[in-house]
């Protein structure tokens, strides 16, 4: 008979990695570690709380546009988005295309480094909530039945942008330029 299964354990150890799943990957793993799975008694709905029944027409983001002119019309907007939906898209923003590109670079470029001791992803890789600048896998890992297959990096700028040093050295040039 197999040892029983130990979840915390699984998670205990994905965090001490500091690596998060590009180190899982980096490190050779081919098969997604139970953590990932849905377990056999788990409806797979549920665990990744997708609604069920009928089919359903695929939802669109809601996009904002903020140099539409009409200020209530955004103001209203990003109410009803942010009420509704948790986040939205914007645009007439005045911020150039290649500067959304170039962070976008920075961020990629910031999840595909090595990670281990000594490397920025390491430094940053934290649950602490007070950090300004933290990278993790799953951000509710410990709360959550299944996890999911992905790694982020936060950054708070509001109410304190942090300092250079804490950003990672791949991003620091495109937040403090």
């Amino acid at each position: 008979m197999s040892a029983a299964y130990d979840r915390a354990a699984e998670l205990r150890a994905l965090d001490a990695t500091l690596a998060g799943v590009r180190g899982l990957v980096a490190n050779g793993v081919t098969r997604a570690p139970r953590i990932f799975r849905v377990p056999d008694d788990v409806d797979v709905h549920e665990a990744l709380q997708e609604p069920t029944g009928g089919r359903q027409e695929p939802a669109a983001i809601p996009v904002i546009d903020l140099g539409c002119g009409d200020h209530a019309a955004v103001v209203g907007a990003v109410g009803r988005a942010a009420a509704e939906w948790g986040f939205f898209q914007v645009t007439g923003h005045g911020v150039p295309p290649e500067v959304g590109s170039s962070a976008l670079d920075a961020a990629r470029a910031f999840h595909e480094s090595a990670g281990g001791e000594g490397t920025d992803k390491a430094r940053l890789y934290t649950r602490d909530p007070a950090r300004a600048v933290k990278y993790n896998c799953n951000f509710d890992l410990h709360e959550s039945k299944v996890a999911n297959w992905r790694d982020t990096l936060y950054l708070r700028v509001e109410p304190h942008p942090p300092s250079a040093g804490d950003m990672p050295e791949s991003c620091r040039r495109y937040v403090f330029h």
